[in-house]
């Protein structure tokens, strides 16, 4: 049988998360049915990591962090007209998903990644009748990664008909040895007694960093021995270092920057940490650290209370409450028991729930139904 011809669009030019997610995806693929290409940003971060999966990747001159741009609109039909794909699956790009309805391309899929509390002009008539209608009609099937984003869809008056929810799935992080971790300790200037937890996200206020400030001031006053690894760069870098400063914990947050390979640094951490409270779907940092065993205290916010059930693999306190962060890393400092009882929890989480492959098949699954719907016609 002919293989299904399907090109994905991502327009971020850095790695963020619907661009680690498209990596999984591509590394899970069955090769012998479907021939993928992918749309990047010139000399965006996440080319060399789609090559080396294997997959050809078709560079973008336009629209590059843009969710619509007029030159990226004509720039995608010309693609499109000349590649003749089956399905076209966007990420967060608006200009290919018009595009793609304009060439005249039979399949139209779009990943929802995000959730937040939409504005009341798209909830409310005559907003939600707008945007449903545009919505529905550019798309013929749309994946929502989580229920809420699922809820972001259906109250802006998109049809339930045409979501289907797939929680994001990750790869197993490699373990490294316990060489390995003692020198990326040392490097970091980290005891071997010290209790670490991380929080691998964008530096963006959205993300909770601001808070977390005030719980690790909280935290070293009750427990000195405890450094938090803020992973990750973004708008709020400068202010987040000087509030440290201010609050006299700069000596307490290791602030790492981008980190391609996050692996050495999950293997050192004792908890994970997610204070989102603007945007967050199903975390894959979350995953990422289940798969290690490393257990996560998270905000109730979004997609978190999907992943994290309380007393299996971790801990749930509500958004902007630096105290309650706070109180919940002491317990787990001081009950080593409950600890251990969380990291085999968030492993056995991670293996039933989320990981790549089982996200991948559920994919297929609407690649095929689609592929077969074409083929009718």
């Amino acid at each position: 049988m002919e293989k299904v011809k399907i090109i994905h669009v991502l327009t971020d030019t850095n790695i963020g998360g619907a661009g680690t997610l498209l990596v999984n995806y591509l590394h899970c693929f069955d090769r012998e049915k479907y021939d993928i290409s992918v749309c990047l940003p010139e000399g965006g971060e996440l080319i060399p990591l789609v090559e080396a999966e294997g997959y050809r990747v078709i560079p973008l001159k336009h629209g590059h962090d843009k969710s619509f741009e007029n030159a990226a609109l004509k720039e995608y039909v010309s693609i499109f007209r000349r590649e003749r794909p089956d399905i076209v699956h966007t990420h967060s790009a608006f200009s290919a998903k018009l595009a793609a309805f304009l060439a005249g391309v039979k399949s139209r899929i779009y990943t929802r990644h995000c959730a937040f509390e939409m504005p009341r002009k798209l909830t409310t008539f005559p907003g939600k009748q707008i945007n449903g209608f545009i919505n529905n009609t550019l798309a013929t099937e749309i994946i929502a990664v989580a229920g809420a984003a699922k809820d972001n869809l259906t109250e802006t008056g998109v049809s339930e008909k045409k979501i289907t929810v797939i929680i994001n799935g990750v790869r197993e992080v490699r373990r490294t040895s316990p060489e390995e971790q003692a020198d990326l300790k040392a490097q970091l200037g980290i005891k071997d007694t010290t209790f670490v937890a991380g929080i691998p996200a964008r530096l963006e206020h959205y993300k909770g960093h601001a808070y977390l400030v005030e719980t690790v001031r909280e935290v070293a006053e009750a427990h000195p021995d405890f450094v938090c690894l803020f992973m990750g760069d973004g708008s709020e870098a400068e202010n987040l270092k000087a509030k440290a400063r201010e609050l006299g914990v700069e000596d307490k947050i290791i602030f790492t920057g981008f980190i391609r390979d996050m692996a050495p640094y999950y293997n050192i951490m004792d908890l994970n940490l997610n204070c989102s409270y603007g945007t967050e779907t199903s975390s894959l940092s979350l995953s990422e650290g289940m798969s290690l065993k490393v257990p996560a205290i998270a905000t109730t916010f979004g997609g978190n209370p999907y992943m994290i059930t309380e007393g299996v693999n971790g801990l749930l306190v509500p958004m902007k409450d630096s105290h309650a962060m706070a109180e919940a890393i002491l317990s787990l400092i001081r009950d080593r028991e409950l600890l251990a009882k969380l990291s085999e929890g968030a492993r056995e989480m991670y293996e039933k729930k989320f990981t790549a492959a089982a996200m991948t098949r559920q994919l297929e699954v609407i690649y095929d139904r689609e592929a077969e719907r074409i083929r009718k016609k």
